[in-house]
């Protein structure tokens, strides 16, 4: 009758103790989304890819684990997205540009152990003579990219 007692304790405890868990677990979750991306701890970081050019502007963006599809972009569109270093400091976004079937050239426009520090919303404007990388503050160019054509 003992054993069947303590059973039963052990038992209701256990059920107490996973149902505390799971709504800690439930309560961190939402109160730490940001812009309503999963809390990381590593910051958000923002591509902005802006087309300064008179032509239509051809994008294709990949990483080791995404690729983002092909867009084009009229004069004066944006193209970006978002998304979290990882840990090993190793994220790399590489884009292929294009007008109409002339390759433009592919560029590495994220390259975490370059750009970690340079910028959380790092923009790039391609313009006539190729593209520009800005840093945050001050906005500044820190990287230029000729086109191939």
């Amino acid at each position: 009758m003992i054993n069947s007692s303590k059973k039963n304790l052990i038992s209701t405890f256990s059920s107490i103790f996973t149902i505390c868990i799971v709504m800690i677990y439930v309560t961190c979750y939402e109160t730490f989304q940001q812009d309503g991306e999963p809390f990381s701890i590593r910051p958000l970081t923002t591509i902005t890819v802006r087309n300064n050019n008179d032509y239509l502007l051809g994008i294709h963006c990949k990483s080791e684990d995404d690729d983002l599809g092909f867009h084009i972009l009229k004069k004066g569109e944006l193209y970006g997205w978002k998304f979290h270093v990882n840990l090993r400091n190793s994220t790399l976004f590489f884009c292929g540009f294009s007008q109409g079937q002339d390759n433009k050239g592919v560029f590495d426009i994220y390259r975490a152990k370059r750009d970690f520090y340079r910028c959380r919303n790092c923009t790039w404007d391609a313009k006539k003579d190729g593209l520009y990388g800005y840093s945050n503050l001050p906005q500044t160019v820190v990287w230029f990219f000729k086109w191939l054509k």
